[in-house]
């Protein structure tokens, strides 16, 4: 199925339902000069079928980016840009993204601002991947922060799910994209994801590929805001002393839960909370707060990313934005002692 999207006044073709390989078979590429930008678990996995696929291309480069979802940062982009200095830059180059979020990132945002002639696809290999493919905005970090970036989409977006790596935590994490477009957009969504996915087996062996339209019109309209909830709670982890015992992704998760929590406190409105820590204990998340983190320590790190340029997306309902405010102090201590309350009583 192909998709015309549209954001901010920019434009790119999103193609999923159909494998890389038939929509390459669709092009013509012989006179391009491909230059394939990957994560090293990706390169180490497709390298030689994608080397099939693109046999008799004018030539193929491989640029092999760490494994880190923040791979888009300055060192990166450095060592992309030495490595790009010794091409043949008369060529006509499509720059190919294929991975997680940092590497389609990193590609977007050297299209954009090299002089070579070039476009750039991506091949995002996970939905939270696919999801940072629908943002207009391409960042570079330097230290965890933004430092640098550029708006404009990709060419094509080509969403394979034949080369989805689905092992592990790969279904929760990519899972947590269609929650937050739930909580941001649509209560009626969120009630759909509750009531069709209730446990962790069918979680781990059911397909999302039937949600894609539903979670691109999402994007399309509020990608931002769901990119953004939960973010300053995230990023304040970072900051926090043993903040480091949780994964980038436990992180994403928790920040999710306490900014959720906060607007409620907030904005007073009807949900069962409780309820949903439950549901996602079922499906096999880990939402505790870590026992080593010192609450004062991490609302302290929450100030101080208000203090830098962050602020939070308050909800005045599920499904129902406010505008971006700044919590106080007072705020933050409740929420987190509310939440870890929360968890003790679910524990028993």
């Amino acid at each position: 199925m192909e998709l015309a999207y549209e954001k901010s006044d920019q434009k790119t073709l999103i193609t999923y339902g159909e494998t890389f390989a038939a929509q390459l078979r669709k092009e013509s590429l012989s006179s391009k000069h491909i230059v394939l930008l990957t994560n090293q678990r990706y390169y180490d996995l497709f390298s030689d079928k994608l080397i099939q696929l693109f046999e008799g291309m004018l030539s193929i480069d491989w640029y092999i980016c760490r494994n880190d979802s923040h791979c888009n940062n300055f060192e990166e982009l450095q060592e992309v840009l030495a490595f790009l200095s010794e091409l043949n830059q008369q060529h006509s180059f499509i720059f190919l993204g294929v991975g997680n979020e940092g590497v389609v990132q990193l590609a977007n945002f050297i299209k954009k601002n090299c002089l070579f002639k070039a476009v750039c696809w991506l091949l995002p290999l996970s939905i939270q991947s696919l999801s940072q493919s629908l943002l207009v905005q391409s960042v570079i970090e330097l230290n965890n922060k933004a430092v640098l970036g550029s708006k404009e989409l990709p060419e094509r977006i080509i969403y394979d799910h034949t080369l989805l790596n689905d092992r592990g935590d790969s279904k929760l994490i990519d899972f947590l994209v269609f929650i937050k477009c739930g909580l941001v957009c649509s209560h009626d969504f969120l009630r759909m994801l509750y009531l069709n996915y209730n446990e962790a087996n069918h979680l781990k062996h059911t397909s999302f590929n039937g949600m894609l339209k539903e979670l691109i019109h999402y994007y399309e309209i509020q990608g931002e805001e769901i990119n953004r909830f939960g973010q300053l709670f995230e990023e304040a982890f970072l900051e926090t002393e043993n903040g480091h015992l949780l994964s980038s992704h436990m992180k994403r998760l928790l920040g999710c839960l306490l900014q959720l929590l906060w607007s409620q406190e907030v904005s007073q409105f009807d949900f069962h909370y409780k309820n949903f820590l439950v549901w996602l204990i079922h499906l096999g998340y880990p939402i505790d707060f870590p026992k080593q983190i010192l609450v004062s320590d991490y609302v302290e790190s929450v100030t101080n990313q208000m203090n830098q340029w962050h602020k939070a997306l308050l909800l005045d309902d599920i499904g129902v934005i406010n505008d971006y405010q700044e919590p106080d102090v007072n705020q933050l201590l409740m929420v987190v002692e509310k939440y870890k309350e929360i968890i003790e009583e679910i524990r028993g």
